[in-house]
């Protein structure tokens, strides 16, 4: 029994997605309470926005005051018959799920539930109300996401499998990549790209022109889990066009908001061609976002009556319009509807501008009213010119024969080793060809957050009684726990296996490097509030930054590392057995890398 659902400012309803039982509920409840007729019902339809809007009515006001007047929000409550209500806020849209999991696993689909929409809506969060394309596509991504989750070791930690190849086949791959970049390169506005290869859940080689941004784990991560969601869509079509937005590399300057065309091209059976085309301006993409923030930043202090924090605020939004008005001068537009959003931006931003400047003169709290009363016509300015200069593309569908020509160039150079990339589909290698140098030892898992791979044998998912994938789901969510509180290593056992988990710290040489003192974020107040993983914030390189404050985060390196030994194996075993493991998978992906010390 799950749902989620998404109110605006205004607490009007703009998305819901309740599954059979949860929607069986509500109305039940909406019957009780008098606001539907009670009568036989068909679960799978959505449920009438305002009977669930006058459900939550009283819920979503309490949470506004507790947010906007205390800055004190909820974050979870605990209700009857083991339901958990969790809370989530992004750019002033609040974010509900109802489920019966438990609160932990319901924070962490909420954030990448926030996370999946900022993918394909940017920060114009509000038009999924009325694009019941992208809406679907959101619900689509979340169910993908869930059934991933249950089933995919990549997903459940939030890296993707690296697909192991022999030099041969890599190198093949490696060059038709190439050459469709080369041939995207040949429209003008195609200079900046990537061509990106996955194997079904796993991924397989990515080829970036020289100009293009470099991507982050987390959008390598949610690209393979489109794929996944399209790839399960019946009557797919064979090339998929959409304008997504990537965050792009944390070493970078963008603000992580990249608005990219992506032609999707399913090649073979689970062979899947990624087309990645930077689109539009991304410096004044990246600017108006930050603009979106700063907005809602001082609608939070207005609210809250914060008036010693008000004047840095507008500070901030003042940099970052100034910053969107540099960018605008330096685009050439022919278009009538842009030059008229674009003067509107102008004007009322010069109308805004004046009432703070007026305030910060006098302190006439009078005049916060004819501020909030100006605000929402520039809000609206920034939209439209976000949503014509950079979210909308009228050339999306341009060009398609000659991605479909590029595709086929691909498929015919990769013919030869088609077979092989199915097989390696299905199953990248398993853990016989480690039994002899690894006794004891039954499944790893190491990841390398560098770049979110991960390298792991494959799991027996057709076993319905697969005890060892029930005890690794269980494994990795316990040792989130711990790590949470600041426990990097840990060595534990039940009745049936040992199980070690383990994280450290290199540099760019392989050395390994241990900071001078372990973070508790589980007693840390800080807004907000990550938990392991990539997709709802990169938790890991908050860590870094934690641990090592006077360093570069991009120079230093993490990973983790877990494994599960039969019960009869010592601690001391499973230690070392972890470290000479860490060197072998080094040396098996390539990467740079000493043996470490664990503890």
């Amino acid at each position: 029994m799950e749902g989620v659902l998404i109110f605006d400012h205004s607490n009007d309803l703009i998305y819901q997605h309740l599954n059979e039982a949860m929607c069986a509920k509500m109305y039940k409840h909406a019957t009780d309470l008098g606001l539907v007729e009670d009568e036989k019902i068909d679960v799978r339809k959505d449920l009438d926005s305002n009977v669930l809007i006058q459900i939550f009515s009283p819920l979503i006001a309490s949470q506004r005051i507790m947010m906007c007047q205390f800055d004190n929000a909820y974050t979870s409550i605990q209700m009857e018959n083991n339901l958990n209500l969790v809370f989530d806020e992004f750019l002033g849209y609040l974010f509900v799920q109802i489920s019966t999991l438990e609160v932990e696993q319901i924070k962490r689909e909420l954030g990448i539930c926030i996370c999946l929409l900022k993918h394909i809506c940017g920060p114009s969060v509000y038009i999924i109300k009325n694009d019941i394309k992208k809406a679907t596509l959101l619900t689509k991504l979340i169910t993908t996401y869930r059934k991933l989750y249950r089933e995919n070791q990549g997903i459940l930690v939030e890296a993707i499998e690296q697909l192991l190849l022999n030099v041969d086949v890599k190198n093949t791959v490696v060059s038709a990549l190439q050459a469709a970049t080369e041939k995207l390169k040949q429209d003008p506005h195609s200079q900046r790209s990537h061509s990106i290869m996955f194997v079904g859940n796993k991924f397989l080689s990515l080829y970036s022109s020289r100009q293009a941004q470099e991507l982050s784990p987390a959008d390598m991560l949610f690209l393979n889990i489109f794929c996944q969601t399209l790839n399960s869509t019946e009557n797919s079509k064979r090339i998929e066009s959409h304008v997504l937005f990537l965050q792009g590399s944390s070493s970078q300057t963008t603000s992580g908001c990249i608005p990219h065309i992506v032609h999707i091209l399913k090649l073979f059976d689970d062979v899947f061609l990624v087309l990645l085309i930077e689109h539009g301006n991304i410096n004044l993409c990246g600017n108006l976002y930050d603009v979106f923030f700063a907005l809602q930043k001082l609608r939070n202090l207005q609210m809250q009556m914060d008036v010693e924090n008000l004047r840095s605020a507008f500070d901030g939004l003042e940099t970052y319009v100034k910053h969107s008005v540099d960018s605008l001068k330096k685009i050439k537009y022919n278009s009538p509807e842009v030059d008229e959003a674009v003067k509107h931006f102008l004007s009322r931003w010069d109308n805004l501008r004046k009432r703070y400047s007026e305030f910060f003169k006098t302190s006439d709290n009078a005049l916060i009213v004819k501020i909030e009363s100006n605000m929402p016509m520039f809000v609206e300015a920034v939209k439209e010119v976000f949503k014509l200069l950079c979210a909308e593309c009228s050339t999306l569908e341009h060009g398609l024969q000659r991605v479909s020509d590029i595709a086929d160039m691909v498929e015919e150079k990769l013919t030869e080793v088609f077979n092989f990339l199915q097989v390696k589909s299905q199953k990248n290698f398993s853990m016989g060809s480690y039994l002899e140098d690894f006794p004891g030892l039954v499944h790893f898992i190491h990841i390398d957050r560098n770049n979110g791979r991960i390298v792991a044998p494959g799991l027996d998912l057709e076993d319905a009684s697969n005890i060892l994938k029930e005890r690794i789901w269980s494994m990795v969510e316990l040792s989130r726990t711990y790590l949470h509180k600041g426990n990097m290593s840990m060595i534990w056992k039940d009745i049936t296996y040992s199980y070690g988990y383990f994280l450290w710290f290199e540099d760019v040489n392989g050395t390994a490097l241990k900071p001078k003192e372990f973070p508790d974020f589980s007693t840390v107040s800080t807004k907000p509030q990550l938990i392991p993983g990539i997709l709802a914030g990169d938790y890991y390189q908050r860590l870094i930054e934690t641990c090592f404050p006077r360093t570069a985060a991009n120079k230093i390196r993490c990973y983790e590392l877990y494994c599960v030994h039969l019960g009869l194996v010592t601690s001391t075993n499973v230690l070392e057995h972890c470290r000479r493991l860490a060197v072998t998978i080094t040396d098996l992906t390539g990467c740079v890398g000493n043996p470490i010390d664990l503890l």
